[in-house]
């Protein structure tokens, strides 16, 4: 019942692009992120990676990591405890990396990672997804040293009505029943009228987890039940576009334990269980207002209501009798307050020369058992200004700077960009850009405490503020001969230098402790070589990508190499059946072996590498009839489950032991209904 409450409650209250399946229309289609006005991807001077909607639904996905396992230059690691996924992007840790909601920023960082759960984000909703490498932050601000991913939503179409509904079932590994494999229902209603439109939907997302190796009634991959809503409401005018949406979530996810005993004399053996729970509800009011055809202005705005608590519990194996856990830090609730408002203006001076001024608020504040005590609050003011100068026609120079004043952080007086793209000929573009970056420590990373049994991790009010400088260059070519046959290639680079990096270190006091602190200057660089092709039915694509990670043992040790290299090759194959409306499609990703350094007993460093392994995933979509898609597949072809990491030269695990990849290979089937009324 308590999730039926919620549910009514979100409803009232409101290279490194590879351009894999459907590469064809991306190439044409028209993107947002960064952008003055919506252009072309061949338009932008930015190199934006676009995974649309058709790809979506090929990969037959039941959240969003399932999109973008297969990406280049994109890794993911998982958090078994807290249920929740870690994201890398350029080399660079989630933290760096700006998660979008049309445009505005996502509050909710959470677990070990300090990152925003992207598997809490519903796939349902999804339009579209843009992707940006490389930093943003002269437009987008903190957290955007990596890049931007902007997940675009759904509008309403051009139908009066418009009716979707979906059904997918999935297995976890071999495992599958009432309470077990991935349950997952959706359905969304939109309609139009002249220049009006309105829309929602509401999902329920079942996640029965994973057994894997564990024993009695603990869970390798813990139990998820998720409830996702979302509504809009939106007015299309000549001159006057104004938009509302509301995203709302509630999640548990449960960790049983195993009974013990507490007492050698008791009778009675008891298991702790622990459940987080999750409720995000993020309001946006989104206007264009176009007073003619040189002059426009834009104004977005969100205010986002995230609260993160875990609740413990012991079971009594004789009785079943449930009390709640009274040790301290059993039961803890943490609530997060995010505000932004954005506004530009964009004006033509003449055919060469555009400028965009803008100004961008972000107000962030905490309170909760696991913060310290008093204001817990990160304010962010700023202005930017961008230009977009064009003095040939083959040319494209878009400079631009950002002025900051922070709330607990001195920022730099300016942090500059530029981008630049170059027209070499019909079919071949460059693209170069240097961004200085910044980045104050989130609320969680300044003040938050976490602690359980899988975790000891304190704040740091100390820190300092991440600063960076980042250089990235892209050579793109396509071709369309005249039997159709269309290619693309894509060359990429990229070099980020980062002063005062955050992550956690070992406590020198307490070994099992870990605080968050400026553990060094860092580095990343890497690049990639990626193509595509097809040919009437036929789409393929294959690229590589070389990245090296910084190693922090090279500050005290220069004997020890910077860059530690690890490669990843994807690839991607399909085939249309278009008389009998099949598409048949195989998704692959071989991701390298990843050395880093590791202490040993004598704390020295040692060299240490973590396996390689491929991931694969095989899907079938077929219309049936006028309103239905069925879609099936296999997920994780390779039945890959972690990847250990060793000591070079040596069998004995290093002291990461096995990372989480997945939870083997599993069987997926669904099937969703569309209707449209014109």
């Amino acid at each position: 019942m308590r999730k039926i409450y919620t549910l009514i409650a979100l409803i009232i209250t409101g290279l490194p692009v590879l351009a894999q399946l459907d590469s064809v229309k991306t190439i044409g289609e028209v993107v947002v992120t960064g952008q003055y006005r919506p252009q072309s991807v061949k338009n932008s001077v930015y190199q934006v990676r676009v995974i649309s909607k058709e790809k979506i639904q090929k990969i037959g996905a039941s959240k969003l990591q399932d999109v973008l396992n297969s990406e280049l230059n994109i890794r993911f690691t998982q958090d078994n405890a807290t249920g929740g996924s870690g994201i890398t992007m350029m080399g660079l840790k989630g933290q760096n990396v700006k998660i979008l909601i049309d445009g505005m920023p996502i509050i909710g960082r959470q677990g070990t990672t300090n990152e925003i759960d992207i598997n809490q984000i519903d796939i349902n909703s999804i339009e579209r997804i843009e992707i940006v490498e490389g930093p943003m932050s002269v437009i987008y601000g903190a957290d955007a040293l990596a890049g931007v991913i902007n997940i675009i939503t759904k509008k309403a179409n051009a139908s009066k009505i418009s009716v979707i509904a979906r059904l997918h079932e999935e297995t976890v590994g071999k495992e599958y029943g009432i309470q077990q494999g991935i349950h997952n229902q959706y359905v969304g209603l939109t309609l139009r009228n002249k220049k009006w439109e309105i829309g929602g939907g509401v999902g329920y997302n079942y996640f029965g987890g994973w057994k894997g190796d564990s024993t009695g009634r603990e869970l390798t991959w813990h139990w998820k039940d998720q409830i996702t809503g979302n509504g809009f409401i939106g007015y299309n005018g000549t001159k006057l576009n104004i938009r509302y949406r509301f995203d709302g979530l509630d999640e548990i996810i449960t960790n049983p334990g195993n009974f013990i005993r507490y007492q050698q004399d008791a009778d009675d053996w008891f298991a702790p269980d622990q459940e987080y729970l999750s409720r995000r509800l993020m309001q946006q009011v989104q206007a264009s207002y176009f007073v003619n055809k040189n002059l426009s202005f834009q104004a977005q705005s969100s205010y986002t209501d995230y609260d993160r608590s875990v609740s413990s519990t012991i079971v009594s194996q004789k009785t079943g009798r449930v009390s709640l856990d009274p040790a301290a830090g059993s039961q803890a609730s943490d609530e997060f307050k995010g505000f932004t408002f954005r506004t530009t203006a964009q004006y033509k001076i003449s055919p060469a020369i555009f400028l965009q001024p803008g100004v961008d608020i972000n107000l962030e504040s905490g309170t909760g058992e696991r913060l310290k005590e008093g204001d817990n609050e990160v304010n962010d003011y700023a202005f930017f200004l961008t230009a977009e100068l064009k003095p040939f026609a083959w040319a494209n120079i878009r400079p631009g700077v950002r002025i900051i004043k922070n709330s607990v952080y001195d920022a730099p007086p300016a942090i500059p960009s530029i981008n630049a793209k170059f027209d070499l000929s019909k079919n071949l573009d460059l693209r170069l850009a240097y961004a200085n970056g910044f980045r104050s420590p989130s609320i969680r990373e300044l003040y938050f405490n976490f602690f359980d049994a899988n975790h000891q991790i304190v704040g740091n009010p100390d820190l300092k503020a991440e600063t960076s400088n980042s250089f990235t260059g892209s050579l793109s070519w396509r071709k369309v001969n005249n039997r159709q046959i269309i290619f693309t290639a894509v060359a990429t680079g990229f070099y980020n230098d980062v002063k005062n990096l955050i992550d956690y270190a070992v406590s020198s006091s307490d070994p099992n402790l870990f605080v968050v602190t400026n553990v060094s200057n860092s580095k990343t660089a890497g690049g990639s070589l990626a193509g595509t092709a097809s040919y009437k039915n036929w789409n393929a694509s294959l690229g590589f990508s070389y990245t090296g990670f910084y190693n922090d043992y090279a500050e005290t040790d220069k004997s020890l190499a910077q860059l530690q290299w690890s490669p990843e090759v994807n690839s991607n194959l399909g085939y249309s059946f278009s008389k009998i409306g099949l598409d048949v499609n195989l998704f692959y990703k071989f991701t390298g072996q990843r050395p880093f350094y590791v202490l040993n007993g004598s704390q020295q460093p040692v060299l240490s590498k973590r396996e390689s392994y491929s991931w694969s995933d095989f899907t079938i979509n077929k219309k049936l009839f006028r309103y239905f898609i069925i879609n099936a597949g296999i997920r994780n072809l390779f039945d890959v489950k972690g990847v250990t990491s060793t000591i070079a030269g040596s069998s004995v695990h290093g002291s990461n032991g096995i990372a989480s990849i997945g939870y083997g290979r599993s069987y997926f089937a669904g099937i969703v209904f569309n209707w449209d009324k014109k």
